[in-house]
């Protein structure tokens, strides 16, 4: 058993407090250990497995020695940092190239399966397009092409200083967590680390540079004992296998020898180790505020023709990272629903293309995000403030590069259709979906969106350009200063050409809530899968208007509510498998939802049409 309790009280009260546990009996049971076990291995290396979502994936993984021991030596996360780079020459840039897949994920789960005393799993897995899947051979030779230019290369000592240098900065910057979350980690670190490792065995604990070991693992993922899953819903006939707990369909085999052996010598020239990482932060000075303000609301510091800046004041900076928010107006966007999606689709090569070229600032701790609405463009920046300038100068020449964010147009697009596609078919999605378009007066639905997206072209995209006039609000804070602000405004001054394309403020398109007539009213639309019995009854209240005080009042309900309708709606009447309270805030119009997720298959007809009545009637019988 391991113990951590959080708390504000004293050291001694703690220990006071924790004596109650010394009554726990020690049985004195030893942890059994399976260091002397021989590793497992498949007896089949392809697996075939027919999925219950429509998800394509090529899965990949390798039994290791453990490495619970070895946690200083950070040997399989060397390994995973490498493989698992997205940035230019590596496996998933290549695989975008051919339009074999957009996503992966590599690595080891902590703990559990894939981390035990007698091994460690290591897995690489692919979202995988249609053309991935039908070439899926291809994409595993890929895979050992990229590793044996790793082990041709490899060991190099950067990589692992890059690494080392990123956990300290990580850990001595962390926000403070949620004191359950932390007390849950740190007792699960216990079973794991050295004592003098609890609170950072997972962040910046690193022991001297193991070239050799290095390479011993490296070594051991080969094709002789690797394991390939393959995932999709093309392979029904195929899986006739049912396993035992969850009664998936599955089928098993292995490759041909000659396969096997050509995987051992393959080789791609394109395929390269990532360049030195420009972004990791060197200064972490914290600097003084040049505006004056109380520090409990931003103050607007610029108000003029097409631009506000607002700047948000604190006294002391808690750590060396800074903000931007960037709202941009647009009197174009949003005109009719091709229009749109077109603007949507480039948005989503754009965040491809951007991907690629901007991870390593992804792992030097900078973040950026964009998202589009009928009102214009919004962008978010966080991070370190020491290299965010540059940053956020590469981010914004790269939007407005239009003709560089066309690669991978299909399978991106086919991507986006897939998606939208899936979250129709999802209850809980769609029923928001639902809310949305009810409550606003112009909106487009995933099911709207996907249709228009399979009408773009590429022509569209070759002709497309951000067009029409802007109007400019920005929020910054953190450890910058207004001085150092006016670079990052400048330079998107002259990427929208603002000067030229004033948007008149009276002319900024907002969008619009319908009010809800008083009384009762149901909406009911089946779900988007033959035989799905998932329900989702949602109960809708719209409020008034947003205003300090009322947001906050619904929030505290949304507290107050979530631990007491989960008990009576969940656990005693068992009316669905989650329950949920939220307050909602839509373009300016509060509200309030009550949602009970259940099945159709153990309520009558009914008895789910009458939920939405029942709802607050149960929730008035909480007890208080």
């Amino acid at each position: 058993m391991s113990l951590c309790v959080t708390s504000t009280q004293s050291l001694d009260e703690l220990e006071e407090m924790v004596q109650i546990f010394e009554q726990i009996p020690n049985k004195n049971v030893l942890v059994p250990t399976f260091e002397s076990d021989s590793l497992p291995k498949s007896r089949y290396n392809l697996i075939k497995y027919y999925p219950v979502k429509d998800r394509k994936k090529l899965i990949m993984y390798w039994f290791l020695p453990s490495q619970l021991r070895k946690y200083r030596m950070k040997l399989v996360d060397y390994i995973d940092f490498l493989v698992g780079h997205e940035g230019c020459g590596s496996l998933l840039a290549a695989l975008k190239q051919k339009e074999f897949g957009m996503e992966s994920l590599c690595g080891t789960n902590p703990g559990g399966f894939d981390s035990n005393s007698n091994f460690t799993r290591f897995y690489l897995e692919i979202d995988i397009s249609d053309k991935g899947l039908r070439n899926y051979r291809e994409v595993i030779t890929m895979v050992f092409q990229y590793l044996n230019m790793l082990k041709t290369f490899l060991p190099q000592k950067r990589f692992f200083d890059e690494m080392k240098k990123m956990g300290e900065i990580d850990f001595d910057n962390m926000e403070n967590d949620d004191p359950y979350d932390k007390a849950e980690e740190l007792a699960e670190n216990m079973t794991t680390y050295m004592p003098e490792d609890y609170l950072c065995g997972s962040y910046c604990v690193f022991d001297e540079y193991h070239p050799d070991k290095i390479m011993e693992v490296l070594e051991l993922l080969t094709p002789d004992n690797m394991t390939v899953v393959l995932q999709s819903k093309s392979f029904k006939d195929e899986c006739k296998t049912k396993e035992p707990w969850y009664k998936g369909l599955y089928s098993k085999s292995d490759f041909d020898d000659d396969f096997i052996n050509t995987l051992r010598n393959v080789r791609n020239k394109n395929f390269r180790l990532p360049d030195p990482n420009p972004y990791i932060p060197e200064d972490f000075k914290t600097k003084e505020c040049d505006v004056e303000g109380s520090g409990n609301v931003p103050v607007l510091v610029t108000d003029r023709p097409g631009l506000k800046v607002w700047f948000y004041v604190t006294e002391v900076f808690d750590d060396p990272s800074c903000m931007i928010y960037i709202h941009v107006y647009n009197d174009v966007l949003g005109d009719n629903i091709h229009d749109y999606a077109v603007t949507l689709l480039y948005l989503l090569l754009f965040q491809n293309r951007a991907a690629e070229i901007f991870y390593p600032a992804d792992l030097a701790g900078l973040n950026s995000g964009i998202t589009i609405g009928r009102e214009g463009f919004t962008f978010t920046f966080d991070g370190y403030s020491d290299k965010m300038l540059q940053y956020f100068t590469g981010i914004m020449d790269q939007f407005f590069n239009y003709h560089d964010n066309l690669t991978n147009f299909k399978a991106v697009k086919d991507s986006a259709v897939r998606d939208m596609l899936v979250k129709v078919q999802k209850p809980k999605h769609h029923i928001d979906d639902i809310r949305q378009g009810f409550l606003r007066k112009t909106y487009f639905s995933n099911l709207d969106l996907a249709a228009a997206l399979e009408h773009v072209t590429l022509y569209d995209l070759q002709n497309f350009q951000i067009k029409g006039k802007f109007n400019v609000e920005l929020l910054s804070g953190g450890n910058i200063t207004f001085e150092e602000l006016g670079s990052y405004i400048d330079h998107l001054k002259s990427k929208l050409k603002l000067e030229e394309n004033l948007l008149d403020p009276h002319k900024i398109r907002h969008e619009r809530v319908y009010q809800i007539p008083i009384g009762r009213l149901m909406y009911k639309v089946a779900n988007k899968t033959v035989g799905d019995v998932n329900t989702v009854v949602k109960n809708y209240y719209q409020y008034d208007i947003v205003n300090f005080r009322d947001t906050i009042l619904l929030d505290v309900i949304e507290d107050l509510m979530t631990e007491p309708i989960f008990n009576q709606l969940r656990t005693r009447l068992q009316l669905g498998y989650s329950v949920e309270a939220s307050a909602h805030h839509t373009f300016g119009v509060t509200g309030f939802s009550l949602t009970v997720h259940t099945q159709a298959n153990k309520f009558t007809p009914k008895q789910v049409k009458r939920l939405h009545r029942d709802i607050p009637v149960l929730v008035l019988t909480i007890p208080r």
